[in-house]
């Protein structure tokens, strides 16, 4: 007997779904990999590089007309981030539809250096709004860690400056700590962000999306 799907729905026509659910899609598949043990990730080029291969793969069966093309680089130069070039982790999208900015971060208890690592993330997440200012469309911050330093609050130090433990809103406002090899690093965060980490296997995973409805600093 054939069955009729009465809420069967097509792809989306507008780009901005599109890219949204390639992006979440992705992102699912890959943890889905790294915790299944498809591949071997110790470091942040491979989380890199197998992400983008994802993203490429299934942006392509995102496209549904002869016209339109889907694109993924890695290490695409952006001018003019803080008066500097910034070479962003991921660039993806339909070309001259949308585009899509991506930045990471693979942080483990044996590289230490957790201050340096807050410092870091809050410096893409910056990196990925001047991004928006410059053209793109979207962005997203990755991170995935085991270290628990990274999930629980700080009673004091870099932790307490730049915070990015389990349920906290990083808001809108300058940051700065004076942090050794971090000395002079002010990041402005415009946008409003919700830190919600979740844990598969003692390992923790963050995604934040940062689209260009951002407030003035």
């Amino acid at each position: 007997m054939l069955h009729l799907y009465m809420n069967f729905k097509l792809i989306s026509q507008t780009y901005e779904k599109r890219m949204k659910e390639i992006v979440n899609i992705s992102w699912r598949i890959f943890i889905s990999q790294y915790i299944g043990g498809r591949m071997e990730i110790n470091k942040e080029a491979p989380f890199q590089h197998h992400l983008a291969s994802i993203i490429k793969e299934v942006g392509q069966l995102y496209t549904i007309t002869k016209n339109e093309f889907f694109f993924v680089d890695l290490e695409t130069k952006c001018e003019n981030i803080k008066g500097k070039n910034k070479y962003l982790d991921i660039t993806c999208g339909f070309r001259d539809k949308i585009s899509c900015a991506i930045e990471m971060k693979f942080k483990t208890k044996k590289q230490g250096a957790q201050d340096h690592g807050r410092i870091d993330v809050y410096q893409d997440i910056e990196a990925i709004e001047l991004s928006l200012e410059n053209g793109f469309d979207l962005g997203f911050f990755f991170m995935i860690t085991d270290s628990t330093a990274y999930i629980k609050p700080s009673k004091k130090g870099v932790g307490v400056s730049f915070p990015i433990h389990q349920n906290k809103m990083i808001n809108p406002g300058k940051y700065h700590h004076d942090s050794k090899g971090r000395e002079h690093v002010h990041v402005n965060i415009k946008g409003e962000y919700l830190v919600n980490w979740y844990q598969l296997n003692k390992k923790y995973f963050l995604m934040l999306g940062v689209t260009k409805k951002l407030k003035a600093v």
